[in-house]
C-alpha cells in the first residue's frame, strides 16, 4: 500500500482520537479544542487509500525535538510505518533547528524499542506510572507545615529543569498551554534551598507528569495538594515517578498499583538522506 505523509489538519481529530486509544494509557484522548490549540500544528499523518494509518506528534524545544506520540493502527502494522513516520519527523525537526530528539516508550513495547534504538536513541531515564489513592499518600512521611505549593511561572522553568534533569525547554512549552498546570514546592523557612519538588497537573485527566520530589515527605506535600485541587470526586490519580526507586517502593508498599513502566530515550537526530542524483 502506498502511504502519503502529510501535516495534520483540524478535521483529523476523530482519527487522532481513535488511534490515541492504541497507546493504552488511562487518560482519554484530548478534546477537539485541545487538539486544535495544542496538537494539530505538531502532527503528521500517514494516509493511504483506506484512510489514516498512523500519526505522530512532535515539537521542537530549542535544539531538542520531543516526539510525544507515535501510533500505528493495528491494520497498518508490519509495513514499516513507524520508521516512515520517524523519518518524516526527523526531517521536520531538523528543519526547525533541532539536533537531538527524545521520546518516552513503554518498557514492554519491544518493536518500538527496536525501532528507536536502531535510530540511535539510548536510555536516559526510567519511570513508573503508579495509581495512587489518598490513603496511600497518607502512608508517606508527614511534610513540614512550612512547605508551600506555588504556581510555576515561565521564569521558574529553567531552574526546575536543571534541578530535576528534565528535557530542556519542555516545561517552558507546558507553561504556555491551558491544558497544563505547573506547580512547585518551596520551604518558606529556607527559600534559598530552591525547588523541593514540582508537578504538572494535567487538565486532560487525573495525572501528574512530570512529577519530582527531593524527599518522600515533599512528595506527600505535592500529592495532598493535587488531591485538594481535583476534588473529592477523584478517588485516585496516576503519578509518573521518574528515577526515584525509593518513592516508588514506598507507594507500592502502601498499595499503589503499577499501571505501566516507561523509558525515556534520547539521541542525535539521524543525518538527512542524501538527495538523489539527477
Amino acid at each position: 500500500m502506498q502511504w502519503t505523509v502529510r501535516p495534520g489538519r483540524p478535521e483529523d481529530h476523530p482519527a487522532y482520537a481513535r488511534l490515541f486509544l492504541e497507546l493504552e494509557v488511562d487518560e482519554p484522548p484530548p478534546s477537539g479544542a485541545v487538539w486544535d490549540s495544542e496538537f494539530v500544528q505538531l502532527s503528521l499523518f500517514a494516509e493511504g487509500p483506506e484512510g489514516v494509518g498512523a500519526y505522530a506528534v512532535a515539537e521542537p524545544m530549542g535544539d531538542l525535538g520531543y516526539v510525544g506520540q507515535l501510533v500505528v493502527a493495528p491494520s497498518a502494522r508490519g509495513q514499516g510505518m513507524g520508521r516512515l513516520l520517524m523519518t518524516h519527523v526527523a526531517e521536520r525537526l531538523r528543519a526547525q533547528g533541532c539536533a537531538r530528539w527524545a521520546l518516552n516508550v513503554k518498557r514492554d513495547n519491544a518493536p518500538a524499542l527496536a525501532l528507536y534504538t536502531s535510530l540511535g536513541m539510548r536510555l536516559k531515564r526510567e519511570a513508573a506510572t503508579l495509581r495512587v489513592t489518598r490513603a496511600q499518600v497518607a502512608a508517606l512521611p508527614g511534610p513540614s507545615p512550612q512547605l508551600f505549593v506555588v504556581p510555576v511561572t515561565l521564569e521558574g522553568c529553567g531552574a526546575l529543569t536543571e534541578a530535576f534533569g528534565m528535557m530542556p525547554g519542555k516545561l517552558a512549552r507546558y507553561a504556555a498551554r491551558g491544558s497544563h498546570r505547573l506547580l512547585g514546592l518551596v520551604d518558606s523557612r529556607a527559600p534559598s534551598q530552591g525547588w523541593l519538588g514540582m508537578m504538572d497537573l494535567r487538565a486532560t485527566g487525573p495525572v501528574l507528569f512530570p512529577f519530582f520530589a527531593t524527599a518522600p515527605a515533599h512528595a506527600r506535600a505535592l500529592l495532598e495538594d493535587a488531591f485538594q485541587r481535583v476534588g473529592d470526586d477523584v478517588p485516585a490519580m496516576n503519578v509518573v515517578v521518574t528515577d526515584d526507586a525509593a518513592l516508588a517502593r514506598l507507594l507500592r508498599d502502601a498499595g499503589a498499583e503499577t499501571r505501566y513502566e516507561t523509558l525515556e530515550l534520547r539521541g542525535p537526530l539521524p543525518a538527512a538522506a542524501p538527495a538523489p542524483r539527477r
